[in-house]
């Protein structure tokens, strides 16, 4: 029986997963994937020009797969505020723990930073909209303050992202307490301004 080409496809994602996964985020070859796939180096590079293009469609999926698969427990799309608060940061809290992310992150900066400084990537760009979406949803059942959900999703990327990527700067003052910081943080950014704790 013939292997689809998306079949091949998640082959040798898979497979380059694996690869950078046990050399801990380290470079590896394209000779390496194919032959960790069980394919030929020509078939790999009929959908992939280089081993950063691998990379970037395999952590595409990663990230989409994590965000559904939290997405999927409680959606975002009718969950009330807190829940919709909660479902983000454990979104974040899957990804600092996700095997893959994290290695690339220790080991591979260079090609992570422009994901940073530069310019948004295509899972960035489908958590954006997911995050739209729920926002959008929130303001209409009354649970999100008024505001562009595109410019207010974009924050709250801004404000994920950064718990992800600068997590070692804060580690030692922050510890176990990061979630309910990033938790509260959130919560005051989205809710209402009627519904937000009187100062004290």
């Amino acid at each position: 029986m013939s292997i689809c080409k998306e079949d091949i496809g998640d082959q040798v994602l898979d497979a380059a997963r694996r690869c950078l996964v046990r050399n801990n985020g380290r470079k590896v070859t394209v000779a390496e994937v194919a032959r960790e796939a069980g394919v030929s180096r020509p078939t790999v590079y009929r959908r992939w020009p280089d081993m950063s293009e691998i990379i970037r469609a395999l952590l595409t999926r990663e990230v989409l797969g994590v965000v559904a698969a939290v997405n999927d427990v409680t959606p975002l799309r009718t969950a009330d505020f807190d829940a919709t608060v909660d479902v983000v940061v454990r979104v974040v809290a899957a990804l600092r723990d996700d095997e893959l992310v994290s290695a690339l992150w220790r080991e591979q900066r260079e090609f992570m930073m422009p994901y940073v400084f530069d310019r948004l990537g295509t899972s960035q760009q489908g958590v954006l909209a997911i995050l739209s979406d729920a926002i959008a949803n929130g303001q209409a059942r009354g649970q999100v303050r008024d505001g562009d959900p595109d410019k207010m999703a974009a924050m709250v990327l801004l404000i994920t992202q950064s718990s992800i990527q600068s997590r070692a700067l804060v580690e030692s003052i922050l510890g176990d307490e990061w979630s309910r910081e990033l938790h509260h943080a959130l919560s005051s950014y989205l809710r209402p301004p009627d519904d937000l704790p009187a100062a004290t």
